[in-house]
Order: structure tokens, then C-alpha cells, then sequence
């Protein structure tokens, strides 16, 4: 965070060359801040000031006959302290997420994955989802429906809106019977217990009992073909959601990589930037860092990871009965249109919860 304050010439100066740059993407000179931050300086003294500005870290030079441009220190510096945001426009996008929301409402997953694709075409930024529903909510349901004679899809609901679905091929044969047996166990079992505590497959096998449902119709062995047939499928649904529990710990979502890439000058860091959005999971951490601190913003290299060093990033948490489920954000470059990018991120977050169903 900015540890100091300017005075309020030299605010006025930082914040006509930051918002400047956002616009035009090229470094600013004392005649434009001269003329639009309406100072009674004259050329001269807006010139020192700037050149003040640039010894103090907030503006840097890029080459000696050029104006200026803003440092990580300097768009820090803006964020926390001369950002506005326009009501009209703060109010549009309201209205916006309002109409969006309204036609996306399903389950969390499907809620945020259509939040991804809104957010970048109301930014023109890369959208980022995060998910860690699967470790903070508990089964609410779970069904085994046959497909077939080898397949059957299994559905998995959780408590804050989460549905998981997988098919899985058993060894043996299925039917309709068996695969309601199945769910049925795997219901009365888990329902109300966390998700992120994985299926004792042996236990849970061993107290499935098939007498109940085949009675006085089954002589022994079709009574022990029937506990066959039941463990066997058991354990092969046991273990596919136990495949998603794991797979769902730690989710990653990026939609428009290609905004990002565009907005990037040099090849060497749109490949790295996109490499990294694909596969590394410390955008994960800086994520869940800028959401456990309370902070919504990450700039250039202060989140540590060296492929995003000319990118920001804009988070909130989604929550769902005060409980995270995940988080919503964008990444852009470094002179993204933060106020636009904020107010997207932050209204949209706030209203997920109502579209869960």
C-alpha cells in the first residue's frame, strides 16, 4: 500500500497522466497534464513537478524525448487513493449484472461459468473464476441413473449449488434397479457431510446390504450375486467422485486469453502470461491471498508472479450464505480502466448468490 501522500498538485499531475495513458496507451507529456488538470503551474513548474514524480517512484520515462508514464508505484497509489467512479456508469453496469443474473440462474458452476464470458465482453479484460466449493460444502444429494447396460452417469449436488456430473463404465452389468440401489446408499450415506472428506470405498462397502431389497425372493447365491453386483458398482461411483473431489480442490477458470494477449506488447510475455493462465497454479494462490487479505487488487509484480508483471488483477469473492464458494475477477494490463473493471467485478460478485439456485 502507499505509505505516503502527495500534496494536491502533484495528485492532480499523477492522475492526469494515469488516466491519459489508460486512454492512449502512449506516455504523456506537461502539455497535455498542463491543459487537463486545469493547475494554475506554469509549464516549467509542471514540468519539475513530473520530473519530482518520477524521482519519487510514482512516473517513470521510457526514453529521454518521451513524456511520462505510470510505475507500479503509481497506479498503486491511484487505486487507493484518487480512483472515482462515475454513478451513471456505476449504475448502468448495476443495471447490466441485474439483467445478466436474472437469465443465468442454475447451479454455481454453470452461474459462474457464463459470469466468465459477461464480465470480458463488459471489460474487453481476461476473465477468471475460482472455485472452492468442493472443500467448503457439504452433499446434498446424489443420484445414479443407468445409460446403460455398461454405463451410468452420476450426479452430485452440493450444499451451496455446485452439480458435478461424470459417467462411469462398472465391470459388471447395470440396470435401472441397481443403479437407484446404488444412489440410494450413496444418499443415506453422505448427505449432509463435507465434501472435501473422501469416501472410505472399503467401509462403505462393507455396510451395503442387498438382503433388505432381495429378501425371501433370492435363494443365497442370487442374494450374493446381488451384494456383488452392488459393491462392484458402489466402488466404481465411490471412486469417480472422490476423482472429482480432487480435481475439484483448486479450480482455475480463464476466459479471453486473448484480450490479455493483445493488450501485451512483447511476444516473450504474451506467451508467458498465457502459459501461465493455463497451468500455474500461483495465479491460484495470489488469488486466494488478494481474497484472505481483503484486498481486491493486484498490480504488476506486487503479487509475485513474474509472468504477470505487466498485468493487474481485479478479484472479489463469491459467497454464498456467508460461506466462499470462489471468486470472480479479470486480468488486463497494467494501464487497465480500473474504475470500469472494479465495478464490474465487485457487482457482479454481490449478486451471484442470488442467481444459485
Amino acid at each position: 500500500m502507499v505509505d505516503q501522500s502527495l500534496n494536491a498538485r502533484k495528485e492532480a499531475i499523477l492522475l492526469a497522466v494515469i488516466v491519459e495513458y489508460i486512454r492512449t496507451a502512449a506516455p504523456v507529456g506537461s502539455q497535455h497534464v498542463l491543459e487537463s488538470a486545469e493547475l494554475s503551474l506554469s509549464p516549467a513548474s509542471v514540468r519539475s513537478q513530473m520530473a519530482n514524480l518520477e524521482k519519487e517512484g510514482y512516473l517513470t520515462q521510457p526514453h529521454v524525448s518521451a513524456g511520462r508514464i505510470p510505475s507500479i508505484r503509481g497506479y498503486r497509489y491511484f487505486v487507493d487513493r484518487l480512483l472515482r467512479f462515475d454513478p451513471v456508469e456505476l449504475a448502468r453496469i448495476e443495471h447490466d449484472v441485474t439483467d445478466f443474473l436474472r437469465s443465468a440462474k442454475g447451479a454455481l458452476e454453470d452461474v459462474l461459468e457464463r459470469s466468465l464470458t459477461f464480465l470480458s465482453q463488459q471489460t474487453n479484460y481476461t476473465a477468471v473464476m475460482t472455485t472452492w466449493a468442493m472443500s467448503t460444502e457439504s452433499y446434498k444429494a446424489i443420484q445414479v441413473l443407468c445409460l446403460g447396460p455398461d454405463t451410468v452417469l452420476v450426479i452430485v449436488v452440493g450444499s451451496k449449488g455446485t452439480v458435478e456430473r461424470t459417467t462411469v463404465h462398472p465391470s459388471g452389468e447395470v440396470d435401472d434397479e441397481l443403479a437407484g440401489e446404488v444412489g440410494s446408499r450413496l444418499s443415506e450415506m453422505l448427505v449432509g457431510k463435507d465434501m472435501s472428506v473422501p469416501i472410505d470405498i472399503a467401509r462403505f462397502g462393507s455396510d451395503v446390504d442387498v438382503s433388505a431389497a432381495d429378501g425371501d425372493q433370492r435363494g443365497s447365491n442370487d442374494g450374493d450375486a446381488g451384494r456383488s453386483a452392488v459393491d462392484a458398482l458402489f466402488s466404481a461411483v465411490a471412486t469417480a467422485i472422490n476423482e472429482l473431489r480432487v480435481r475439484e480442490e483448486v479450480g482455475l477458470r480463464v476466459r479471453e486469453l486473448s484480450k490479455t494477449a493483445a493488450a501485451l506488447e512483447q511476444l516473450d510475455q504474451v506467451a508467458k502470461v498465457l502459459e501461465t493462465l493455463e497451468h500455474d497454479v500461483h495465479v491460484v494462490d495470489l488469488i486466494r491471498t488478494l481474497i484472505d487479505t481483503g484486498s481486491m487488487v493486484s498490480i504488476g509484480d506486487e503479487g509475485g508472479v513474474e509472468a504477470l508483471n505487466e498485468c493487474s488483477l481485479v478479484v472479489a469473492p463469491c459467497e454464498i450464505d456467508g460461506e466462499l464458494v470462489g471468486s470472480i475477477g479479470l486480468i488486463g494490463p497494467t494501464r487497465m480502466d480500473y474504475s470500469r473493471a472494479l465495478a464490474a467485478v465487485e457487482a457482479l460478485s454481490a449478486q451471484v448468490a442470488r442467481a444459485v439456485r
